[in-house]
């Protein structure tokens, strides 16, 4: 009877020893192959997204965009859309935000109040 339950455990052993050789033979095949065929990550570079306009006599040249946000507010992130425009979320201050801004227009194009703290 002991020896039953010994071939059950070596067979159990045996059986766990192959699927760790074949999923380490399934790593090693995988991590081969991308280091083989790497993907390129699409590159989204912010700054060919923002055009400047073309500066018209009397208008303000600066370029500086200036908003009334409460102090302590920060850029938590950014993220260009395909029609030029940046979605701006801003934490800190108050209730989280977003705002859509155009850069080209040189304007806030909609703001989002995401919740009261």
């Amino acid at each position: 009877m002991e020896k039953q339950g010994s071939r059950a455990l070596l067979a159990a052993v045996i059986g766990m020893g192959i699927l760790l050789f074949i999923g380490s033979l399934a790593l090693v095949g995988v991590l081969v192959h991308r280091m083989m065929h790497p993907v390129a990550t699409p590159a989204t570079s912010v700054a060919g997204a923002v055009t400047v306009p073309p500066v018209i006599a009397g208008a303000d040249v600066s370029g500086d965009l200036v908003m009334d946000e409460a102090p302590g507010t920060h850029v938590q992130a950014v993220t260009a859309r395909p029609d030029g425009l940046l979605a701006v979320v801003l934490a800190g201050g108050g209730p989280d935000r977003v705002v859509v801004w155009d850069p080209s227009g040189r304007r806030i194009v909609a703001r989002l109040v995401l919740g009261q703290p």
